[in-house]
């Protein structure tokens, strides 16, 4: 099991304000037992500091073994970095994994998630604490352990083992730079996770914090001072819930990697404007930007709740994933070409591609993704991952495109095969087709074709990228291998492939001549094809989009 969220929202997080730093020059460190730290005063002012990673590394496992060894080990880490403002309000720094699993122990959140006070939990989150609870048993219940008889030993051991709080002093930003300083030197923080906690201030910063810091966000957003704050972190929990559960299904991302994720989407969408700094307008802003990021998303998978936009029902297992596992650059190039129709501007041979474009190439572009891995694999592996090579697979896909306007894909036709390989091999030169050649290749091809497709590569390539300086190899087997996504569902009317979480039901006799709302009149299609199918017949949605 990885990473559980079940501790994020069990100590609030709180700003650390420099207006009410405390003037006290001398350490206040201290120690208190577990059993007494139940009834400590400090439980009233206990916060995780605003610059604090989001609880949920630890797994489920990792929580059961911690209380376990509060228990059983005399020598456990219980050593607490904090800083401390006017109010004595007490601002962890260091060690929010073990402090809040410890408050919702001693609160018997472990024991039964429904208890008086206990957070709002969710279903994965009250599934996480019935597994801790099956692997503690009766230890789940702090309460009991100190007033059973029968736990005696193990109240005796919690009444010597002490949580060790010592003081930060100085500003809240040298308090920030402690923590990154020690979670830096002892490799825990992600690279993402401190890039984002130094751009603080930014309209990126913001939205991040909407979008993953979910039920652990409220008190850095209101340093926005912005009247529509409740909707921006709905928003945020729209994006998370459609992104990280509905479109990127069973993905292992860490929050560093989803931190990361969330920030070159916006990148693609806004590029250096989402390092705005603060102004009156700001709230507005990271709200915009929020909504531009959402509306894409919804263009590609339709979320949980429909909000009305139409989407293509991309299926996550053929454009976004590779032997069950998430490809970052895959899904970068296909939000940036989503983004790009969304707004008009994707052009090909003086042709705007809008969304009823793609969906007549559709059938061809998912399978040439499927017949033709090696075209990511070696691309993503010439240029890099991620940002570093997403424009340049993005340029492979939308030569996909091009070659399916151009022609109708059928690796059972010999000249289609040829053009393919033709025009690939002369716009990606680093894919190397030698070996094919000097095989099967028969020479008959579309001249014009390879020519419009060459052309056109070159013309959106980017231009400071340096050249391959060596070949890999690609055999026959790897163009006709069998079509990857067989025995799935296709829609009706694009033929394309069909992602259960994200269609509409569809009247194949449409309700304005007659037809009934019943099992035998439905089917299922991608939202974006019912939209372009309304009031018409299969066969007439068909032929505008094909000519058949």
């Amino acid at each position: 099991m990885g990473p559980t969220r079940l501790l994020t929202n069990i100590i609030q997080r709180k700003v650390m304000s420099l207006e009410e730093m405390s003037p006290f020059k001398e350490r206040d460190n201290f120690e208190v037992t577990l059993t007494d730290f139940a009834r400590h005063q400090i439980l009233k002012c206990l916060f995780k500091a605003d610059n604090q990673r989001s609880t949920e590394y630890w797994s489920v496992q990792e929580i059961a073994k911690f209380i376990k060894d509060c228990t059983e080990d005399q020598n456990i880490n219980l050593c607490v970095l904090y800083w401390k403002d006017i109010k004595n309000n007490i601002y962890i720094i260091d060690g929010a994994h073990r402090i809040s699993s410890i408050y919702a122990w001693i609160n018997r959140y472990f024991a039964d998630e429904q208890v008086s006070q206990a957070p709002n939990f969710n279903d994965e989150q009250k599934e996480d604490i019935r597994y801790i609870r099956t692997q503690l048993g009766d230890l789940a219940d702090f309460q009991k352990i100190c007033s059973d008889p029968q736990f005696a030993a193990q109240k005796a051991k919690l009444e010597d083992i002490q949580i060790s709080f010592r003081q930060v002093l100085g500003t809240p930003e040298e308090a920030r730079r402690v923590f990154q300083s020690i979670n830096s030197d002892t490799k825990r923080l992600d690279k993402y996770e401190e890039y984002h906690l130094r751009s603080r201030g930014t309209d990126a910063y913001y939205a991040i914090y909407a979008c993953c810091y979910i039920n652990d966000n409220r008190s850095n957003l209101e340093e926005l001072r912005y009247a529509r704050l409740n909707e921006v972190i709905e928003l945020g929990e729209k994006i998370y819930q459609l992104l990280f559960s509905t479109m990127l299904p069973n993905n292992d991302l860490s929050h560093g990697k989803k931190i990361g994720l969330v920030n070159e989407l916006m990148n693609i969408i806004e590029g250096d404007q989402i390092h705005n700094m603060m102004g009156l307008d700001q709230g507005e802003r990271v709200e915009k930007l929020m909504s531009h990021l959402f509306t894409i998303l919804c263009r590609m998978a339709t979320p949980v709740k429909a909000v009305g936009i139409p989407s293509l029902g991309l299926h996550p297992f053929l454009y976004f994933y590779k032997d069950k596992r998430f490809q970052i650059t895959s899904f970068l190039a296909w939000f940036g070409i989503v983004f790009e129709m969304h707004h008009n501007i994707m052009q090909i041979n003086q042709r705007t591609i809008t969304f009823k474009e793609f969906t007549r190439v559709r059938r061809g572009v998912e399978f040439l993704i499927a017949n033709f891995p090696v075209a990511t694999t070696e691309t993503v592996g010439k240029f890099g991952s991620g940002i570093k090579g997403y424009d340049r697979l993005q340029t492979v896909y939308k030569a996909f495109i091009c070659l399916s306007l151009k022609i109708e894909v059928n690796f059972e036709d010999q000249d289609c095969v040829n053009t393919f390989i033709l025009s690939m091999s002369k716009a990606f030169k680093y894919i190397n087709f030698n070996e094919f050649y000097v095989e099967s290749f028969l020479g008959k091809y579309d001249p014009a074709v390879v020519n419009d497709v060459v052309e056109y590569v070159n013309s959106i390539s980017p231009a400071s990228r340096s050249k391959p300086k060596a070949f890999s190899t690609l055999t026959k087997s790897l163009i006709k291998h069998n079509f990857l996504v067989g025995n799935h569902n296709f829609c009706p009317i694009c033929d394309g492939l069909i992602y259960l979480d994200s269609t509409e039901s569809d009247h194949r006799i449409a309700k304005a001549v007659g037809g009934q709302g019943v099992l035998d009149n439905g089917q299922l299609v991608h939202p974006l094809c019912n939209r372009l199918k309304s009031d018409l017949s299969l066969e007439e949605i068909r032929a505008d989009l094909f000519g058949e």
